[in-house]
């Protein structure tokens, strides 16, 4: 059965199709490329620098102007819609580029919210500062998504009152998570690797860690509870 394509995604995903390699293959480089863009503007790394060198190398300059468009496109789908949205996860699914042998079924957003009303209660969110967010289990980062919707839908500025930890054994869906949770200013980490083997293979800071000096956050709250 085809797979009916959201009208929202249909001109990122003719994009996809431009290239000489499959639509599935550009768009795992563009978000591995899109992410470490975003994250070595804030905290530089060289091998992250030579993975995204690496992934140029293998398309001609002319073809390169794909993945500045598809950055246009997806920034605008952002911006265009005052909710907070899994985009990056329902084009991830609509190309059919979730394996299911590899467990890769990500939770519809509307699960993800009502997920959120269930585990953060009032009280909660007034007794602390601010509150930690883990999902072990990532992918798109949707569950993270629908706690800052819910947290949005309630007048509470998510930015200054939610911290969130992201994690994926899965490159892609690290990638993803993290674009998504920079550009919805979320603050963060995103960590790659294993977490049932406590493996950390690379930690990507959101934008917002930086601009909201969360470190500084942090280390005040073990202070206080020391």
């Amino acid at each position: 059965m085809k797979r009916k394509i959201n009208n929202r995604y249909k001109e990122f995903m003719s994009l996809l199709d431009k290239g000489k390699y499959n639509s599935i293959d550009i768009f795992k480089d563009f978000v591995v490329m899109f992410a470490i863009a975003i994250k070595n503007n804030f905290d530089y790394s060289q091998e992250d620098e030579n993975i995204y060198l690496q992934i140029t190398k293998k398309y001609k300059k002319s073809e390169l102007k794909i993945f500045i468009e598809l950055s246009t496109k997806l920034i605008l789908m952002y911006l265009e819609n005052d909710e907070i949205e899994d985009v990056l996860g329902e084009i991830f699914g609509q190309i059919g580029a979730n394996s299911r042998q590899r467990g890769q079924i990500f939770t519809p957003m509307h699960i993800a919210k009502m997920m959120s009303s269930t585990v953060l209660t009032e009280d909660e969110i007034k007794k602390e500062k601010f509150i930690l967010i883990k999902d072990p289990a990532c992918g798109s980062g949707v569950l993270l998504l629908g706690a800052a919707q819910y947290l949005n839908e309630n007048k509470i500025d998510y930015r200054n009152k939610m911290l969130v930890e992201a994690q994926d054994v899965d490159f892609i869906c690290f990638c993803m998570a993290y674009i998504q949770l920079s550009l919805y200013n979320i603050p963060g980490r995103v960590i790659l690797g294993n977490t049932l083997l406590n493996e950390k293979r690379k930690v990507f800071y959101t934008p917002e860690f930086f601009i909201g000096k969360w470190k500084e956050k942090i280390e005040e709250r073990r202070n206080k509870r020391c």
